[in-house]
C-alpha cells in the first residue's frame, strides 16, 4: 500500500512537469516517449532506457535528439552516461544505487534560456525477498496457535507473505498475512488440528522474485504454553517461624496434560529472588511448604508451570502474593555504645545508648530491654529495664561490664556486652591505615584491622562547627569483625565537616581510637577571611587575617593567596600555606597607596576577602633616628669642643669680655684732706654702722644754701660751707659722669689717685659713686653743694647702670615732677595730716641758734611713689616760724624705703669715714 502511494506521487509530479510544455489539446506522446515504462530494478543493477522524440515536436521546435539531456531525482546526469542514436532517439545506461522510487526524465534544451521536460518514468529499485527463518509455533490451549518467523531484510518493494499448513499430502491450507505484518500469523481455535502432525511453512513474493521457508512438523499439543497458575494464599505454619505454606490453582490444560512448577520468593522490598529447588516441584500439585525462612519477615511469592515431559513452553509468572513468618527470639543483642564524661577523680557520667535491631535480627516486635551493670570483682549487679534507647548512669573510675538484651513475644535475645575500662587502664591497639573518601554519593570509611583479633568495630561521627569541637549530636554504628570498610548510613551532608572516629572492639572492650576530619563533598568558602593590618612600614606591611569559621569553609583550606597592587600597576600575588594567618609583604614603595585582598582556597576554588587600603610610610623605622642622632651628636661634639676651646683661652676671654675692675675700697682717693673730712664729720655727726647686706641704704646728704648770718651758728661752719661752694663749681662738670645725674648731666672723667691708677674714660669705667647736688634755686638752676655715695661692689655694672638716664630711680636730670611739700615746726610736730612715717634711712636736719649747731632732718614723704616716677631735682623752701627758724628739706626721688637686697649695688650712701669726695684742684 505504501509503495502504491509512492508511485502515485511520482506520477503526479511527472505529470506536472510535463504539462508545462504541453499546449491545450496536446498529449505526452505528441512530444516524446521513454522505453521501458516504470521498470522495477534490483539494487545495484543497470538500467537501459531510450527517449524518442516525436517528429511533430522536432518540427515545431526545430530541435533534435542532440539537445536531449537526462535527470534522475532532479539531478542532471553526466553526458558520458547517454548518447544520441539518431535525430529522434537518445539512449542512457545507468547503475541504480538508490533504493525506493526514483523519477527519470528526458529533457530538451530549446534555447539558451528555455528548457522543457518532454517525458519521464518512475523507476522502482529494491531487493529480492529473503528466505524466512526460525519458523516456530506456540499453542495457547483453546485460544490459538501462533506461528512466527524471521522475515530477513526489507526489500523496499511491496512484498506479500503467506502461511501454509498441510495435514495430508496434497491438502494445503493458505493463511495470507495481512498488510503491514511480515513476521507472524495466528491460527484461531477451532481451526487448530490437535493430536495430528501438521506441516507448516511460509512463502514470500515481490516484483523481483519469491522465497519459501523451511517447513516444520509438529502436533499443536506438543507446543502448548499454559496460562500461569494463580496463588490463592501464603499461610504461617503454627509453631514454626521459618516455614510458610503456599497454595495455588492450576491453569486449564488437556486432561492428559501433567505439569511441573517453578516457585520462587524474595523478602519484601528487596530484589533478589530465591527459587525452590526444581526437583521439589516437578510433580503436578496445588500447594507447597517453603522452609528455611527468616522469622517475622514478609516474603513475596510467584509461580509458573510447564508440561512435565519437557515439551511445550513455560507459562508466564503468576501475580505476586505476600506472606509473613511467625516471631522468634531475636538473633542478637542490640548494638550498644557509650560516651564518658569525667566528673572528678572519683566519679564519671556514662551515657549508654543502643539501637533498634533490624527487623531481620529482631525476629519480631521488641517489647523492652533488660540491662545489667556489674563492677569488676564485685558480686553486686544493678538491673535496669527500659523501653528507651538510652540510659545515663554515674559510675566510679573502676572497670564495669554492661550487658543488654532485647525481648519480644518469642523470648530474649543474646546478650550484647560492653566493657567500660578503668580510667587508669591502658587502651588496646587501634585499627591501621584509617581513611575516608566519598563514593557513589556516600561517605566510605576504610581501615586495616589491627594485629590482634577483634570482635567488631564502632564508628563514631559528628558535625564539627568549630576547631576540634563537636557541639552537635553524636552518631555511631557497629560493624562486623570481618569488615574493613563501611558506608556511613545516615546524617551525612555535603559541604559539612565531620569528625570520624573508629574503635576496634575486643569482646566488648574498646581499643584506642583514631580520628579524622573529612567532607562528603567540598566547595569554595562562603566568605573570605577578615583582613586587618598589624603594622605598616615604609617598604613592608604585616598582614593578618582571621581563620574562616568551620561552618563557612565548606572544605579544607589548602592555601591563602594575597593579591595587592598600587594605582594602575599590575596586581601581584603571594601564596601562603593554610597553617599561617599572617604574612609580611616586602619590597613595597614608600608613601604609596596599596589595595590588598586575601583569597582562601579549597580544592573547589577560592573566595576573596573584602579589599583593604593602606598607605606606606615616608620613613622607615629608625630612619629618622639615624638622621637626628648623628646631628645631635655632632652638635654636642661641637659644643663640647667650643667649651674646651673657651676653657683653654679663658685668659683672653676674660681680658676682652670680662676685664678686671679696680676695687674702690683700695683706691687712694679715700685719703682726703682733714678739713673736708672734719666738715663732713661735724655736719653728719657720729658714724653710722654699715648696712649688713653689703650696701648702704639711702642716706641723703643735704646741702642748704642759707644766709650765713641767719642760719650758721659759728664761723667754722661758714668757712666749711664756703669751701664746699668753691668746690662745687669745680666738680659740677664731673658730677654726672661719676654716677649721679644733675640737671646738666654732662660726662666727666673719674677721679682717682694719680700715683696708683691711670684715668679711664667714663664710658668704659664702672661708676662707683653718685653726686647729689642741691641748690637754693627753685628749679635746680645751679647746685650749691655736692655729696658722694660710695658703693662697695667690685662687679661690672649692668647696661642700665652704665646709662643712669634710663634707670627708673637714677634719673635726676628732670625737675618736672610735682612734689608735695611737708613742713615741720621747731619742735618737730607735724602740721599736715598726710605726713607719713619717716624713712628709716633718711636724716633730719633742723637749724636752731640755741642748739648745738646740729641740724635734724625729718623725712618728708611724697604722695606719688609709683615705680614709673622719674627722679626730680630736690626742692628747698623756707617758711617762717614763730621762732624765726628755717626748716630745710632735701629729698631725692627714686629710692624706695623697702629696697630689697637684690637692688643695684651702687645705692647712694652718706659720706662716712674713709669715704672720698672730690677734691678741689
Amino acid at each position: 500500500m505504501v509503495h502504491q502511494w509512492g508511485r502515485l506521487t511520482l506520477v503526479v509530479h511527472l505529470y506536472i512537469q510535463i504539462s508545462v510544455c504541453l499546449k491545450p489539446g496536446d498529449s505526452f506522446e505528441r512530444y516524446a516517449n521513454i522505453i521501458p515504462e516504470s521498470p522495477v530494478i534490483k539494487l545495484g543493477s543497470q538500467l537501459e532506457a531510450s527517449c524518442i522524440l516525436s517528429e511533430s515536436f522536432i518540427k515545431e521546435n526545430g530541435v533534435d535528439a542532440n539537445q536531449i539531456f537526462w535527470k534522475l531525482k532532479e539531478n542532471r546526469i553526466p553526458e558520458d552516461h547517454f548518447f544520441t542514436v539518431n535525430s529522434t532517439v537518445s539512449n542512457i545506461t545507468l547503475t541504480i544505487s538508490i533504493v525506493g522510487n526514483s523519477l527519470l526524465t528526458c529533457n530538451v534544451q530549446l534555447n539558451e534560456d528555455q528548457v522543457t521536460t518532454v517525458f519521464g518514468i518512475q523507476i522502482k529499485t529494491g531487493l529480492l525477498p529473503e528466505k524466512p527463518k526460525n519458523l516456530s509455533c506456540i499453542t495457547y490451549f483453546h485460544k490459538n496457535m501462533t506461528c512466527s518467523w524471521d522475515p530477513g531484510k526489507d526489500t523496499y518493494l511491496p512484498t506479500s507473505y503467506q502461511l501454509k499448513l498441510s495435514i495430508t499430502s496434497g491438502n494445503v491450507e493458505l493463511y495470507p498475512v495481512i498488510n503491514g505484518v511480515n513476521n507472524s500469523f495466528a491460527i484461531v481455535y477451532p481451526s487448530i488440528h490437535y493430536f495430528v502432525l501438521n506441516t507448516i511453512w511460509v512463502e514470500v513474493n515481490n516484483d523481483l522474485g519469491s522465497a519459501k521457508s523451511d517447513a516444520i512438523h509438529l502436533d499443536p499439543v506438543d507446543v502448548v504454553k499454559p496460562d500461569p497458575p494463580e496463588i490463592t494464599s501464603v499461610n504461617q505454619v503454627t509453631g514454626i517461624s521459618t516455614v510458610l505454606s503456599v497454595k495455588w490453582n492450576n491453569p486449564s490444560v488437556p486432561i492428559t496434560y501433567r505439569l511441573k512448577y517453578n516457585l520462587r520468593y524474595r523478602i519484601l522490598n528487596t530484589y533478589e529472588w530465591t527459587q525452590v529447588p526444581p526437583e521439589d516441584t516437578k510433580s503436578h500439585r496445588e500447594s507447597f511448604l517453603v522452609q528455611n525462612m527468616k522469622p517475622f519477615t514478609d516474603y513475596v511469592f510467584t509461580i509458573r508451570c510447564k508440561k512435565n515431559d519437557e515439551t511445550g513452553y513455560w507459562s508466564d509468572w503468576s501475580s505476586e502474593k505476600i506472606g509473613e513468618t511467625l516471631e522468634a527470639n531475636p538473633l542478637r543483642g542490640p548494638p550498644i555504645w557509650r560516651t564518658i564524661e569525667n566528673l572528678d577523680f572519683l566519679e564519671r557520667r556514662i551515657h549508654l545508648m543502643w539501637k533498634e535491631l533490624d527487623k531481620s535480627d529482631a525476629n519480631g516486635i521488641i517489647s523492652g530491654y533488660q540491662m545489667n551493670i556489674k563492677e569488676k570483682n564485685s558480686q553486686k549487679i544493678q538491673r535496669i529495664e527500659t523501653k528507651d534507647l538510652e540510659y545515663n548512669i554515674t559510675l566510679s573510675q573502676r572497670e564495669y561490664e554492661i550487658t543488654l538484651t532485647a525481648s519480644n513475644s518469642a523470648g530474649d535475645s543474646p546478650k550484647a556486652i560492653l566493657i567500660v575500662p578503668a580510667r587508669w587502664e591502658s587502651a588496646l591497639p587501634p585499627v591501621q591505615n584509617f581513611s575516608t573518601y566519598p563514593k557513589d554519593g556516600q561517605l566510605m570509611v576504610a581501615w586495616k584491622p589491627p594485629v590482634s583479633a577483634v570482635s567488631g568495630y564502632v564508628i563514631e561521627w559528628c558535625e564539627e562547627s568549630s576547631k576540634d569541637l563537636c557541639p552537635g549530636p553524636l552518631y555511631w554504628q557497629h560493624e562486623q569483625k570481618t569488615a574493613n570498610e563501611a558506608f556511613l548510613k545516615e546524617n551525612i551532608m555535603p559541604f559539612k565537616r565531620y569528625r570520624i572516629t573508629i574503635y576496634s572492639l575486643y569482646h566488648g572492650r574498646p581499643g584506642a581510637l583514631l580520628s579524622k576530619l573529612t567532607y562528603l563533598q567540598q566547595d569554595r568558602p562562603v566568605n573570605g577571611p577578615l583582613v586587618h593590618l598589624k603594622h605598616v612600614g615604609k617598604n613592608e606591611v604585616n598582614l593578618m587575617w582571621n581563620e574562616i569559621p568551620v561552618n563557612e569553609q565548606r572544605g579544607f583550606i589548602t592555601n591563602y593567596t594575597i593579591f595587592y597592587k598600587s594605582g594602575n600597576a599590575n596586581e601581584s600575588s603571594v601564596v601562603v600555606d593554610a597553617k599561617y594567618q599572617a604574612r609580611i609583604l616586602n619590597s613595597l614603595t614608600g608613601n604609596t597607596l596599596y589595595v590588598v585582598r586575601v583569597m582562601a582556597s579549597t580544592v573547589k576554588g577560592g573566595t576573596n576577602s573584602s579589599e583593604v587600603n593602606f598607605t606606606t610610610l615616608n620613613f622607615a623605622k629608625g630612619e629618622i633616628e639615624a638622621i637626628v642622632v648623628p646631628v645631635c651628636l655632632s652638635f654636642l661634639l661641637v659644643t663640647m669642643m667650643t667649651i674646651l676651646f673657651c676653657f683653654n683661652k679663658r685668659h683672653l676671654i676674660k681680658k676682652y669680655v670680662w676685664p678686671n675692675v679696680p676695687d674702690p675700697a683700695n683706691s687712694r682717693v679715700v685719703d682726703w684732706s682733714s678739713s673736708t673730712g672734719n666738715l663732713i664729720q661735724n655736719n653728719l655727726g657720729p658714724k653710722e654702722p654699715m648696712n649688713l647686706d653689703g650696701f648702704i641704704s639711702d642716706v641723703t646728704i643735704i646741702e642748704a644754701d642759707v644766709d650765713d648770718k641767719k642760719y650758721l651758728s659759728n664761723e667754722d661752719e661758714i668757712k666749711q660751707l664756703t669751701s664746699l661752694k668753691k668746690e662745687k663749681s669745680t666738680s659740677e662738670e664731673h658730677s654726672s659722669g661719676i654716677g649721679g645725674s644733675s640737671c646738666m648731666s654732662s660726662p666727666r672723667q673719674s677721679v682717682s689717685d694719680s700715683d696708683s691708677e691711670s684715668a679711664q674714660n667714663t664710658t668704659s669705667t664702672v661708676q662707683y659713686s653718685t653726686v647729689l647736688v642741691s641748690d637754693t634755686g627753685y628749679r635746680c638752676q645751679q647746685p650749691s653743694a655736692q655729696a658722694f655715695t660710695r658703693s662697695e661692689s667690685t662687679q661690672p655694672l649692668l647696661e642700665n647702670e652704665e646709662k643712669p638716664d634710663e634707670h627708673a630711680y637714677g634719673n635726676f636730670g628732670s625737675c618736672s615732677t610735682e612734689v608735695k611739700r611737708q613742713y615741720f615746726k621747731q619742735n618737730g610736730s607735724i602740721e599736715e595730716t598726710n605726713l607719713s612715717a619717716p624713712h628709716p634711712n633718711e636724716a633730719e636736719i633742723l637749724g636752731d641758734g640755741n642748739e648745738d649747731n646740729s641740724l635734724r632732718l625729718n623725712q618728708m614723704e611724697v604722695s606719688d611713689q609709683s615705680s614709673d616716677l622719674e627722679g626730680c631735682c630736690p626742692t628747698v623752701e623756707e617758711f617762717p616760724s614763730s621762732n624765726d627758724q628755717t626748716v630745710v628739706k632735701l629729698e631725692f626721688w627714686g629710692f624706695s624705703a623697702g629696697l630689697e637686697t637684690d637692688q643695684q649695688s651702687y645705692m647712694p650712701q652718706a659720706v662716712k669715714h674713709n669715704s672720698y669726695m672730690p677734691q678741689s684742684k
